[in-house]
């Protein structure tokens, strides 16, 4: 009888062919994310689970899953996972680090270009048929990069490549980490230092209860009149009740690629504003980045399914426990 595994998201036809070769598979085939009910109710007697951030693994369900040997996750980030539950009974937990660099780098940097050039906002300008006259002066004026001071919000390996790109732009570059961590032509600075000075600020770190709305409703505040925030991390690093608020105004604009809740409900305030660039969480979304990720998640769910360590795990203390002794 093979093990059991669940898949909590559709995925394509060819790669669920390959897992029911060696695992009865439960998949998840619908357009919207899998319900907490459905995931319970398919993980009775499953030994793994593939998911991605559009699924919320709780510690009820977890607790819940007694044959569950391995949680993989087609994400760098496990926020969507209750890693305490999934260590405290043993699971490891399966992530896709070291894939995604460069194409959310490239990301970011095209998020500051769209925001300060004011693309998205023209591109609809002409759309709408708004263009009537030749060129005017004073027409969509925005914010030179090579002008500005860029400030990067965590200097682990994205913040770093997004560094190493706006180099090629000759803008000063000043940056924060949670720990002291030198990179070239990058001056360090306190949290606040960053959203006071920076024309632009750009979010790369972790979300963890630290760094839960890193950028606050103060911290916005601090921004300079005319600056602009990029979010290509996780939504809760910024408090979004208080950007709104910002936006509304008209004193900041953004570029967002990561929400609070996602997909954006219907008529999010955020819909509504010209000054800001939204896109559906698109930071991994080229097809060698989301091949290699998907490559790494499947090797660790077969890994943990054979009782073998991970290749990428988030959780490693758990292999100094039982089951792995």
């Amino acid at each position: 009888m093979k093990p059991k595994c669940v898949v909590a998201l559709a995925l394509p036809d060819d790669i669920i062919e390959r897992l029911a070769t060696r695992y009865e598979v439960a998949a998840w085939n619908g357009s919207d994310a899998m319900s907490q009910q459905r995931l319970s109710d398919a993980l009775a007697g499953a030994e793994g689970l593939l998911c991605a951030l559009s699924t919320p693994v709780s510690a009820t369900i977890i607790d819940q899953a007694t044959e569950l040997k391995v949680i993989s996750t087609i994400s760098v980030g496990v926020d969507h996972i209750a890693m305490p539950a999934a260590t405290r009974c043993g699971i490891p937990v399966g992530h896709t680090p070291g894939v995604l660099v460069d194409s959310t780098a490239d990301l970011a940097v095209a998020l500051m270009l769209a925001s300060t050039r004011r693309i998205a906002e023209a591109d609809q300008w002409v759309r709408e048929s708004q263009w009537t006259q030749g060129w005017q002066s004073d027409l969509l004026l925005g914010t030179d990069i090579s002008q500005a001071t860029v400030g990067l919000v965590g200097l682990g390996p994205i913040g770093e490549a997004v560094a190493r790109r706006l180099r090629g732009f000759g803008c000063k570059l000043v940056g924060w980490n949670r720990t002291p961590r030198v990179i070239e032509d990058v001056e360090p600075m306190t949290l606040d230092q960053v959203f006071e000075q920076a024309d632009v600020v750009s979010l790369h770190t972790a979300l963890t209860e630290e760094t839960r709305h890193i950028a606050s409703r103060e911290r916005l505040a601090l921004m300079r009149t005319g600056a602009t925030l990029i979010n290509t991390g996780r939504g809760l690093l910024v408090d979004e009740h208080a950007l709104i608020d910002e936006l509304g105004s008209g004193r900041l604009r953004a570029g967002l690629d990561v929400f609070r809740e996602e997909p954006l409900p219907p008529h999010h305030p955020f819909l509504a504003m010209r000054n800001v660039v939204l896109l559906p969480h698109v930071g991994s979304a080229t097809l060698s980045t989301r091949s290699a990720m998907l490559q790494r998640a499947l090797e660790n769910l077969n890994a943990g399914m054979s009782d073998l360590p991970l290749a990428w795990c988030a959780n490693p203390e758990v292999y100094h426990r039982e089951p792995y002794i």
